[in-house]
């Protein structure tokens, strides 16, 4: 089970790489290119209309040059994006903004078309095809030119806003919003909650091999595993802890043979730990948050200056505290990864307040001296209490006071102080 998990994890982040969906695209591509011929084996001689054989090579000569300009000068593009977002925004969202589908599926479109056009030419040059696949090829030709069409259109809309700082604000608040909704879904990973355990709690401690990030727990399998051991496992550590090799990752407590569980349970256990270089956002729903922190205090630091987009991150961060974590009747939405049910195993919650204490105090923090800055964070800390419970209305709350205490210190007007206090109170 936890093989079948490594590979579910490693196809999809196989899918994510930019350079995945144009190899695909473009073996399918070859494929169409040299299946034609195969018309020449069922369609009888003159049933098909006869293509002229510079007809096809005039039209593939013209693909194939244009595809491999057109294809060149987008991959410079997706270049100066991918700077544009790491510079402008966060170097952690470029990961994100390199996922984009509507890019991925340009730049295979015209990769593709390109390679079809070539392997095409050299098929017509030896004489390849008949008469019948001349026809068929003459077919694929003219959907490749269609879809050409459609995917240039395409890509001139998304050029609008590739690279763009909005677009880029928006991508990271879909994936952090879906972040929060899977948390709130499954709290626990699909594990049970229980509080975190102390230093001497019992069980077989199992530490992490590397010094890294924690990026996902296949809580599933560590379930199997402890189910067919009779034992049971407590999970210390969330995605997204940097942990090292004296950081305890779960304790395994067996029935059988007390607190020592045997070494294979152990190494099962260890085996359903990924640990990476990089903090990634599918099981840690603070990530997103993080990202969208940076956006903002890069923007409020003294060679930006723009407090515009320092507001649009809040406001970007208050729906994502919002509509994540808010009960909809009939939604439609599944969390991205299935939701397990582990008897056997137990996990340590996330404290709520960790969303919001850990991304509003560094913005405060650095937007102390903009009075625009300040209000905003205040109207939108309202906003999440008035629309959460519990620890998260607690911890917006706390957050309020502490980014009016920041601004009361960093504003130099007392005007500005004064209309600062009299919006703190409302919340």
């Amino acid at each position: 089970m936890l093989a079948a998990f490594r590979h579910r994890l490693w196809w999809s982040r196989l899918r994510e790489q930019l350079w995945f969906r144009p190899a695909v695209w473009s073996l399918a591509a070859i494929g169409a290119a040299l299946i034609a011929a195969a018309a020449n084996e069922f369609v009888p001689p003159g049933l098909l209309p006869d293509i002229a054989h510079d007809t096809l090579s005039g039209l593939l000569s013209i693909i194939a040059a244009s595809m491999l300009t057109v294809s060149t000068f987008s991959l410079s593009i997706l270049v100066s994006a991918y700077a544009s977002a790491s510079s402008t925004a966060t170097p952690r969202a470029t990961r994100l903004v390199m996922a984009d589908n509507d890019a991925q599926n340009a730049i295979a479109a015209f990769v593709s078309a390109f390679i079809f056009s070539i392997i095409a030419l050299a098929a017509l040059g030896v004489r390849y095809y008949g008469a019948a696949g001349r026809f068929v090829l003459f077919v694929f030709t003219l959907c490749v030119l269609a879809y050409l069409i459609l995917a240039l259109l395409r890509w001139i809309g998304t050029l609008s806003t590739l690279g763009r700082m909005n677009h880029t604000i928006e991508t990271v608040e879909r994936v952090a919003t879906q972040a929060v909704r899977d948390w709130c879904a499954a709290p626990g990973l699909g594990a049970r909650l229980v509080a975190e355990a102390g230093p001497r709690a019992p069980g077989a401690p199992i530490h992490a091999p590397w010094t890294g990030y924690l990026q996902h727990i296949d809580v599933a399998g560590i379930d199997a595993a402890a189910k067919a051991a009779g034992a049971s496992v407590h999970v210390c550590v969330r995605p997204g802890t940097f942990v090292s090799h004296q950081t305890v990752l779960a304790r395994v407590m067996h029935a059988s043979r007390g607190p020592d569980g045997p070494e294979d349970l152990r190494a099962q256990v260890a085996g359903a730990f990924v640990i990476g270089r990089e903090r990634t956002e599918r099981q840690d729903p603070r990530f997103g948050l993080v990202m969208l922190s940076e956006i903002a205090q890069r923007a409020l630091s003294p060679a930006v200056n723009d407090a515009g987009t320092a507001i649009a991150v809040l406001g970007a961060m208050a729906r994502v505290l919002v509509e994540g974590t808010r009960r909809r009747e009939n939604d439609d939405e599944a969390p991205s990864e299935a939701v397990v049910e582990a008897a056997h195993v137990t996990i340590a919650p996330l404290d709520p307040a960790d969303l919001v204490r850990d991304v509003i105090e560094p913005i405060a923090r650095d937007g102390a001296a903009s009075i625009e800055v300040a209000l905003r964070i205040q109207k939108l800390l309202a906003l999440v209490a008035a629309n959460t419970e519990g620890a998260l209305r607690a911890a917006a709350c706390a957050a309020a006071g502490n980014a009016r205490d920041h601004a009361l210190e960093g504003l130099r007007l007392e005007r500005e102080r004064a209309l600062l206090r009299a919006h703190a109170p409302k919340l």
